[in-house]
């Protein structure tokens, strides 16, 4: 059940194509099918990132199951892919990584 939210101040010309890099990204660097992963986007928001406009990133990553020994590997394929998409400098994205409990996420009706 991987969901990734990116907020960005970014416009972003294809946000489809850009929404499927990112849930082919995720699902291949946790090893999860991308039945699963959910993507949402929210771009060119009103941010600053120490004081200054230039592009920047919000991601959010929840996975169930997810370790902190992931997280740095994790950060740096994100990080790569904003890089790579949007033009986001590394040092300007923060990620925030959440590993709900299987009984706090629900899908289809119950939960996993």
């Amino acid at each position: 059940m991987p969901y990734v939210h990116v907020r960005t101040n970014v416009h972003v010309d294809k946000p489809e194509a850009f929404l499927r890099a990112c849930s082919a990204h995720v699902a291949e660097a946790l090893g999860k099918p991308e039945r699963y992963v959910m993507v949402s986007l929210q771009d060119a928001l009103p941010m600053l990132f120490a004081a200054d406009g230039a592009p920047c990133a919000y991601v959010e990553l929840k996975s169930l199951g997810l370790s902190t020994a992931e997280t740095a590997e994790l950060s740096r394929g994100l990080c790569a892919l904003l890089r790579q998409a949007l033009g986001v400098d590394e040092a300007r994205v923060y990620i925030e990584f959440a590993a709900p409990e299987r009984a706090m996420f629900g899908w289809n009706g119950g939960t996993f």
